[in-house]
């Protein structure tokens, strides 16, 4: 693997590291200088995912880049501290805190807040198919059809990926990206990886993290 990729796959590395850390019971035991809610973490992943993903070219040629927060107020917020005066895939970024799905228009990325648990796989089918990173977070967000789903375990953010779901999106998630997540979920063969997908995803996602290592 060349050494930008491996310098790639370790600054992602860290920032699940810390993550994890400013999250964790030790964290706020030591009484750290600096820490981290719950959004916060959210926030700084969603605005990392979007350097792993590759769009379709009618995505990639709108003029700014859009992340659409459906009711999860606290993680717009923190979007629109963290994308101040930053551009994402060298465009102009912004966060759309939005109420329904006609309010989605262009967005790159939507996020789905916790409080729709219960709809989530009607909310998904009805962008399916667009160029769209559905991230959501619940249990069982990959069944409804998400590309990345966070998890709360052990009082740490960690997300899982379909890719699967990815790919009837038309997008591509990079292997660094893979090689982080808790769970990769997908049937097809991950080329290059070179990871055989037969079943589901605890034997590809520790293949994608040993190719990364190579």
């Amino acid at each position: 693997m060349p050494l930008c990729r491996r310098a790639s796959l370790k600054r992602m590395a860290l920032m699940l590291l810390a993550a994890v850390w400013a999250l964790s019971p030790a964290a706020r035991a030591a009484g750290a200088a600096e820490s981290y809610s719950e959004d916060a973490v959210k926030a700084a992943f969603l605005y990392r995912f979007t350097g792993y993903v590759d769009w379709p070219a009618q995505a990639a040629a709108d003029p700014q880049f859009t992340i659409a927060v459906l009711d999860a107020d606290g993680v717009a917020a923190e979007l629109g501290r963290l994308l101040q005066n930053r551009q994402i895939q060298n465009r102009p970024a912004q966060v759309r805190s939005i109420k329904n799905l006609r309010e989605l228009d262009g967005a790159q990325m939507l996020y789905i807040g916790g409080s729709h648990r219960d709809d989530l796989r009607r909310l998904i089918g009805s962008v399916a198919g667009r160029p769209v990173l559905v991230v959501t977070n619940a249990d069982g967000g990959l069944d409804a059809g998400s590309s990345v789903n966070f998890l709360l375990i052990d009082q740490r953010v960690r997300f899982e990926i379909s890719l699967d779901a990815a790919q009837g999106s038309g997008l591509r998630v990079a292997s660094e990206l893979l090689a982080v997540a808790i769970r990769v979920r997908g049937r097809r063969v991950y080329t290059e990886a070179g990871c055989d997908a037969a079943g589901t995803s605890p034997e590809l996602t520790q293949c994608v993290r040993e190719a990364a290592r190579q």
